[in-house]
């Protein structure tokens, strides 16, 4: 192995210590073979001439250069200025380097090339891997560009530089990239534009090219660059002038970018293969602004399309789309013998779900699948708002609430109060508004939840069944009761439900299942069980202290005290959830619980995800109450059948009793007291500590859970007997609610139903003879 050449250094007086400790540094890399150094006391810089040996083959080693001239040896062209170490030097290669070769920055030829190292800083790379992380990049940028490897094929066309650029232009590149067919084109968009002041006096612009295609006539062209003027600050309209090549002009070398008038435009133009319809653009808008001054300057976008070999990197097309800004004072002389100055821009994709999906590090869209949001209050807009920004926004917002100077407080809106004035607006519309800004148009509801999904048919149009989902962010419990009746819960989408519960402590979401089984009432009751069970999660959902903030004077309006930032980590957890759901589907069969809390340390979140099988139905007559027995509860019962074979025993069954669905939700139960008694002829509930048991399960549940009823076994198929029709008498005239006595026979469920009535009597319900059955 042959021994490396000693590095030869020079290096001058003066150079500052940090710039003399990195050449030090660089000396000892081992494609370095010399370095001379000096300092530029005038400039406060330090000049450095590093040679890298470019690590040639053999032959080309030996003639001194690769076939495209990059020499064994690269004087390559350091400026420490004083900045360093903090900044990055300045890199650059001789003046006859070859221009052709991608991952060049963009540089008119007065300037000398700049290679491009990183997708990103360069001073960002050399603060992480230090002053040899980028001399590895330098060396290895070389030696790509030597076997001309700095573009692959396979990999795709790496698009023109356009780093460091004043001007910006963002459209839809795919409308763009569909103008180009069979021959070649120019087409003129309408555009608006945004002026910013330089610190060298000028102006930068941001020009947003529309979907729009007009024409230059000439009835009030001037016109069309009318500005709304703020300080230095400015926008306005103006046209975009784009160009294409015929199918047959591939453009597959690649050129330097050194656009810098209208003459090497032309060029550029011309090596693309629309220069004649660019050439008649550009005359018709300086026919145009002949008699016109404009009151400011304004852009005028000239967009360039090369067809390349093969596709873009990340692109499913070969059309390169490259723009360059004209400044336009009115009078303009865009003719051939005009020398006037023209401006690289970076082209950027306009606002659009694949976009977002993308920057967002999902996979473009396959289609917006629709979705409902109802509640656009604090949780709802920023779980909106996250989920458009990762291009799954919904596509009906629904919300009768304004917008109220508290909601500032905690909304994802970043509105200010009106100064002067009452009318904030809908949340609905706000939101809508925001959305749309993003490209994600819902259509609006600002009307009562409850009192639309009474109405007939609304509960397909808020939310079809077709739909992916119904997220109810309302936090209320009429909404979720409205949306479990029998017959709208026929026709809507699936439930998720997101809220904090405990002042913020815990946050909330549940997952219907299919066909609404589990419901969302079957998993808030489930709920209400596994938070009681929890003594930490307990206290801060059933016994936190959340005091209310009066909002008003008069009115019953009231929030809870919440930081916005705690509001937003649950918020954002559960947007991610959402938009993986939206993303792979919701469950298949049954449905999900997850709640989160804040960790001991107060900064992270700790969530916990509950599966939840469907529930067992048992249904009666047309009339009857309807019971759903948790799929933990079926279990637990089965369990208890077969640990006394042949005869009867029961229990206390626990949960909730909607009145408004006319349901009982069965989520746990008690074991018999000990002083309870089993047979094969009957089943006695014991009540020994039954009654402080009770107490136990609503105190700790907060009185969102209650006794419903009891449970016992006949070890025939039979519907209930007589003396359980006379038991459901006795305890339906001791509480408020309906009592519920299921029965678990060989053959089902069996159930009856009995309250108090408004007189001194009480009711069986008729149905209950009907033997309801699952």
């Amino acid at each position: 192995m042959a021994e490396r050449p000693a590095t030869q250094v020079t290096i001058g007086p003066k150079v500052p210590r940090a710039t003399l400790r990195a050449l030090r540094a660089i000396a000892a890399h081992p494609s370095v073979r010399g370095i001379d150094a000096s300092f530029d006391e005038p400039r406060a810089r330090t000049a450095a001439t590093i040679r890298l040996h470019t690590d040639l083959p053999s032959r080309w080693q030996a003639r001194g250069h690769s076939d495209n001239g990059v020499l064994a040896v690269e004087p390559v062209s350091f400026t420490f200025g004083d900045g360093f170490p903090l900044l990055a030097p300045k890199i650059n290669f001789r003046s006859d380097f070859d221009r052709s070769h991608p991952h060049l920055q963009p540089r008119g030829p007065r300037f000398p090339p700049e290679p491009c190292l990183v997708l990103g800083s360069a001073t960002e790379l050399m603060r992480s891997r230090g002053i040899l992380g980028l001399i590895d990049q330098l060396a290895d940028w070389l030696r790509k560009a030597a076997m001309v490897q700095l573009i692959d094929p396979e990999h795709g066309w790496e698009p023109t530089r356009r780093d460091h650029v004043q001007d910006h232009a963002s459209a839809d590149f795919d409308l763009l990239r569909k103008l180009p067919q069979r021959d070649a084109g120019a087409a003129v968009f309408e555009t608006a534009y945004f002026a910013m002041p330089t610190p060298a006096g000028s102006h930068a612009f941001a020009v947003q090219v529309s979907e729009r295609r007009t024409t230059l006539s000439p009835a009030d062209f001037g016109l069309r660059f009318a500005k709304a003027r703020k300080g230095d600050v400015y926008k306005g309209n103006g046209v975009a002038l784009i160009a294409w090549p015929d199918k047959a002009a591939i453009s597959g070398r690649y050129s330097p970018e050194d656009v810098e008038d209208l003459p090497s435009l032309r060029a550029k133009a011309r090596d693309f293969g629309c220069a004649d319809n660019l050439e008649a653009l550009l005359r018709l808008v300086s026919a145009r602004l002949a008699g016109e001054r404009l009151p400011l300057v304004a852009p005028l976008l000239v967009v360039l399309m090369a067809r390349r070999p093969c596709n873009l990197i990340g692109t499913s097309s070969p059309i390169e789309l490259l723009p360059y800004v004209i400044e336009l004072r009115g009078a303009d002389d865009l003719s051939r013998t005009s020398k006037a100055p023209v401006r690289l821009a970076a082209m950027e994709e306009a606002m659009s779900t694949d976009l977002l999906r993308r920057a967002s590090g999902d996979r473009p869209a396959d289609g917006r699948l629709p979705w409902t949001l109802i509640g656009c209050g604090s949780v709802g807009s920023k779980i909106a708002l996250h989920m458009a920004r990762a291009g799954r926004g919904p596509s009906i917002v629904v919300d009768r609430g304004t917008m109220r100077p508290h909601n500032y407080a905690r909304h994802a809106l970043m509105l200010l109060p009106i100064s002067d004035g009452m009318d904030y607006g809908t949340k609905a519309c706000a939101l809508a508004e925001a959305l749309t800004g993003m490209r994600q148009e819902p259509k609006v509801g600002n009307f009562d939840v409850v009192e639309g999904l009474l109405a007939k048919g609304a509960a397909a149009a808020i939310g079809p069944a077709d739909a992916f989902a119904i997220l109810n962010a309302t936090a209320a419990a009429s909404v979720r009761e409205a949306l479990s009746l029998r017959e709208i819960a026929r026709s809507r989408a699936r439930i998720v439900e997101a809220c904090l519960f405990g002042a913020g402590r815990v946050g909330y979401m549940s997952v219907e299942g299919p066909g609404a089984n589990p419901s969302t009432n079957d998993l808030v009751a489930e709920a209400y069980r596994l938070f009681a069970d929890d003594p930490k999660i307990r206290e801060a959902v059933f016994n936190a202290e959340a005091e209310l903030v009066a909002i008003g004077q008069g009115c019953s309006s009231a929030t809870f005290p919440m930081p916005d930032a705690q509001l937003s980590v649950f918020a954002a957890t559960i947007s991610e959830e959402l938009a993986r759901k939206h993303s792979q589907g919701l469950p298949d069969e049954g449905g999900e619980l997850l709640f989160g809390t804040r960790a001991e340390d107060g900064i992270g979140l700790i969530w916990h995800r509950h599966p939840q099988a469907p529930c067992v139905l048992v249904e009666g007559g047309s009339t009857a109450p309807r019971v759903r027995i948790s799929s933990r509860v079926d279990g637990l019962i089965r369990e208890a059948v077969a640990a006394r074979p042949g005869r009867e025993t029961g229990g206390v069954l626990i949960g909730r009793f909607s009145d408004v669905t006319e349901t009982f939700h069965v989520v746990d139960v008690l074991p018999p007291p000990p002083d309870s008694r089993f047979s094969a002829s009957e089943f006695v509930l014991g009540t020994q500590g039954l009654k402080d048991r009770i107490a136990e399960v609503v105190t700790h549940s907060g009185g969102s859970l209650f006794a419903l009823g009891t449970w016992h076994n006949h070890l025939v198929t039979s519907g209930p007997s007589s003396t359980d029709l006379r038991t459901a008498l006795e305890l339906a005239a001791a509480q408020a609610q309906p009592v519920l006595m299921l029965i678990h026979t060989p053959g089902g469920y069996r159930y009856l139903t009995a309250e108090a009535s408004t007189g001194s009597g009480t009711w069986i319900d008729p149905s209950a003879r009907d033997e309801g059955s699952v």
